[in-house]
């Protein structure tokens, strides 16, 4: 890297004072000339910083270093587990518990708070934090150039100002203004979208040219992939478009799931209405004079018959066995309740490089002039090269070349052996301003560049088309061309002829278009979010089958007022040459309609829009800023496995629609049973810790047997569900109300048997009410199956529903025969004829409802 340091006259003057303020933020120095961003930082290229004045800039403006927010702390996860009403009313029952000497019913309740506390901290704690990432995304050491001599440095070391060198291989450490460049080509595609490599050069550009198009400049994180390179560091740390980027990402909201604010929800109401409830029947019961002590029982006992104890624990269970669903099927969760905000997804907004596409470059297309020899374009090809492919097939510099020497070997050259016996004599390095580039082999030209600079329109004339039209079908063309050298330099393109065009592209993904016409016909809407050319984004959307004519531009969407962005987004849309801010206005738009959205994407760039979605979903061959910011992974990379995703969400929240009904229903009738006990002036048919059994063997075992229910095979046919919609909607209610009635009608026929029929004491009557309403509630499984329809069609396909019932089924037989557990419960053992009275009045909700059901199928018909 001599030549790129060489040594000029330093300025006797030395630095001057620098400007902190002009040092943080230098506007666009990629339009400024090289030697006007030089004296703008005050700083020689040949001779680079002091020591003392890097020292200096560094203690005014800060290290080189992306601020890192250290991750939610533990103690912030648990708290947010136990802030949860559900979590506060089982502690406030616990205390009352204790309160009034009801030690084994408080210590029930404190280990169902401990189980469902560790449930959801244990899930949590994992999360990783994308600031993490980005920061790892920085260079160990730089080469610079300090007082007038080359040396190593930390990377977190350098300021603006720093003259930098940068090779093949490395990573750019800061934003860089190129100096010079010999060859100098570096991938940026993680930064812009872009899977095309740039070629730098020292010109500047406009002031208005996207990052994409930035040719001058180079930027923290992106990696060099071949050349050399040497540049003025003009932004570090939180300055550079990388951390403009963790800027984005770390203000970007995180919103929560449907699934997760709908129970939030939900227990906050319930919360209330157990508090109002329980006071209203302690002041209910104190003025009809009952004993206090009793009346705090008996409320305590409301407040546990009222709160689904099992419910985080069967939710957060759920959407653990769909993440293990989704693993197998290459769909790596990260967030728990993402599950389900994927089956809720009304848009998904996907990048295009490397997801709808394979984010590797393939020639398509090729054209041989008339009177050439196929061997010469594909000479061309090899010889006018910088990559390589090495012996265990890995591709070795830009994918453009590398395509060409894929397509030369499918061609039947031996393009290794061509090169080893061909020695360069001459060459011009490609030039993004030339846009062409030329070698020389035993004194032939070959060259190849844009078809505008290489053909001759009027000698060359089909080829000129066959490049004009292959462009307008989003291809990439290069032409080539060879002849006698004669000169050097530009005088090596004089005189040459065309041997002929290639069209290549980055090909759609085997499944893509199969995934965005699934998710079409599911209702969901695709949007095309890219940072590559219109031209490009459009064709690919045609191929994909996208409905929508034209890509709109980064800068359109600048221009737009958010009346005119809201209609645009109705529909299908596709978005080319976009910003990280961009996307995330696209995704603010799109959310401030109401529409729950999908984001995928692979690159840094794409972190904001990952974390401001609903659920990120990051490619797994992506940067691990990208995967650390989603909420999903793609392992296999394919955009098909968002459509298996969104089933598999569907499914979860139907299930959890189905396992909510059934236990909330259970909920009506035990605080039927009671409140009606105590305004008729009953003793309680059920006692606290006999509640507390039911509501953890008879809620937690069936309801997760339920959400294990299989997916109904139209499920991909329908239209999302407004994510506006409660997961309890009224509908459900009125379905939980009938049948938690039903169950509460057989306990208090039950307990009435018991004392008006069967001549029970109050413990045995308590006993044959909780038998029957055990097993009455059990059996309701099979009427939250189906909303409509008979609960039992295809039951066999759920093997656990089967062991569910056994399990609840023998729990029930110990707590009614065991007596150590039956002494417990406070229970007490029964007569033959109470077992077949409970039987007998378990089966009168299951029947009633399915022969309903029976009927009205029925008459519909």
């Amino acid at each position: 890297m001599a030549a790129l340091f060489a040594r000029t006259p330093r300025d006797a003057s030395g630095p001057g004072e620098d400007d902190a303020a002009s040092l943080r933020a230098m506007p666009s120095p990629h339009s400024r000339p090289t030697d006007d961003v030089l004296t703008a930082l005050d700083v020689d290229a040949g001779v680079g910083l002091t020591e003392e004045e890097a020292r200096r800039r560094r203690e005014r403006i800060g290290r080189n270093e992306i601020a890192d927010d250290g991750g939610t702390p533990w103690w912030v996860l648990l708290w947010r587990q136990i802030a949860q009403a559900v979590i506060v009313l089982l502690l406030g029952a616990a205390v009352v518990g204790l309160f009034v000497g009801e030690v084994v019913e408080a210590i029930a309740i404190l280990i169902a708070l401990i189980v469902n506390v560790a449930v959801g901290f244990g899930t949590e704690f994992k999360a990783a934090k994308s600031m993490e990432a980005l920061k790892n995304l920085l260079r160990t050491v730089a080469e610079v150039e300090r007082d007038d001599r080359r040396e190593e440095v930390d990377a977190a070391d350098l300021v603006p100002g720093d003259i930098v060198g940068i090779e093949s291989g490395e990573q750019v450490p800061a934003d860089l203004r190129i100096i010079d460049a010999e060859g100098l080509q570096i991938d940026e595609a993680g930064l812009t979208g872009e899977s095309a490599s740039v070629t730098k050069d020292p010109s500047p550009v406009d002031s208005s040219t996207p990052l994409a198009e930035r040719t001058c400049m180079a930027y923290m994180g992106t990696t060099v992939l071949a050349g050399r390179g040497r540049g003025v560091v003009v932004a570090t740390g939180a300055r550079t478009e990388m951390g403009r980027i963790a800027e984005l990402t770390s203000s970007a909201e995180q919103t929560q799931a449907p699934l997760q604010a709908g129970l939030n929800h939900l227990s906050s109401r319930l919360a209330i209405g157990v508090v109002i409830g329980s006071i209203v029947l302690f002041l209910l019961g104190w003025w009809r004079g009952n004993d206090v002590t009793e009346m705090v029982e008996i409320a305590v006992a409301l407040a546990i018959a009222v709160v689904p104890e099992g419910l985080p624990a069967v939710a957060t269970l759920t959407m653990a066995v769909g993440m293990r669903r989704m693993a197998q099927g290459n769909a790596l969760v990260r967030r728990l309740p993402a599950v389900e905000t994927l089956g809720s997804t009304t848009v998904v907004c996907t990048d295009k490089t490397g997801t709808l596409t394979r984010n590797e470059m393939t020639v398509v297309e090729t054209h041989v002039a008339e009177g050439a020899e196929d061997d010469h374009l594909w000479h061309a090809s090899a010889l006018c090269n910088d990559a390589d492919i090495d012996q265990e097939g890995d591709p070795v510099g830009d994918p453009t070349e590398v395509a060409l020497l894929e397509a030369a070997g499918k061609a039947g050259l031996d393009w290794r052996g061509l090169r080893e016996a061909s020695a360069r004599d001459d060459e011009v390095p490609f030039d993004s301003a030339s846009k062409r580039m030329a070698v020389v082999v035993d004194g032939i030209v070959h060259a190849k560049g844009a078809p505008e600079v290489i053909l001759h329109p009027a000698r060359d004339q089909a080829l000129a088309h066959a490049a004009q039209t292959w462009a307008t079908q989003g291809l990439r063309t290069l032409a080539f061309a060879r002849g006698e050298a004669s000169g050097d330099g530009d005088e090596l393109f004089e005189g040459l002829r065309a041997v002929g065009v290639v069209g290549m592209h980055d090909p759609p993904r085997t499944q893509a278009s199969a995934a965005v016409e699934a998710l079409h016909g599911a209702g969901v809407r695709v949007v095309m979010i890219t940072g590559d050319r219109p031209d490009t984004a459009t064709a690919i959307g045609r191929q994909l089958g996208f409905r929508t004519e034209r890509a709109l531009t980064g800068a359109e969407l600048a221009e737009m007022d958010p009346d005119e962005l809201s209609a645009l987004l109705q529909g299908d849309a596709i978005f080319a040459r976009v910003a990280p801010e961009h996307k995330l206005r696209i995704i603010e738009a799109l959310q401030a309609q109401g529409e729950v959205v999908a984001v995928t994407g692979d690159g840094v760039n794409d972190a904001p829009a990952l974390r401001q979605a609903d659920v990120g979903v990051a490619m797994g061959s992506g940067t691990d800023v990208a995967k650390d910011a989603a909420d999903v992974v793609l392992l296999d990379d394919q955009f098909g496995t968002i459509e298996l995703a969104v089933q598999e969400g569907r499914r979860i929240f139907t299930n959890i629609r189905r396992f909510g009904q059934y236990l909330f229903s259970w909920h009506v009738a035990e605080v039927a049973v009671i409140t009606v006990a105590v305004l008729a002036g009953w003793p309680a048919p059920l006692a606290g810790l006999m509640i507390l059994w039911n509501n953890l063997v008879i809620d937690v075992v069936p309801s997760f047997a339920l959400a294990l229910e299989p997916s109904r095979t139209d499920v991909m046919k329908e239209p999302p569900r407004d994510p506006r919609e409660p997961v309890i909607s009224r509908a459900v209610l009125r379905r939980i109300a009938l049948h938690g009635l039903l169950v509460a009608a057989t306990g208090f026929a039950a307990y009435g048997a018991a004392h008006l029929w069967l001549d029970l004491s109050n413990a045995q009557a308590q006993s044959i009410t909780f038998l029957t309403m055990s097993l009455a509630q059990t059996l309701a499984v099979y009427n939250a199956r189906s909303e409509s329809g008979s609960g039992f069609r295809g039951a066999r396909r759920n093997r656990w529903l089967w062991a569910a019932l056994a399990v609840v089924g023998t729990l029930t037989m110990a707590a009614m025969t065991f007596p150590p557990l039956r002494d417990v419960l406070g229970l007490a053992a029964i007569p033959g004829v109470a077992w077949l009275v409970a039987l007998v009045l378990a089966l009168v909700p299951l029947v009633a409802v399915q022969t309903t059901r029976a009927v009205r199928s029925a008459l519909a018909r």
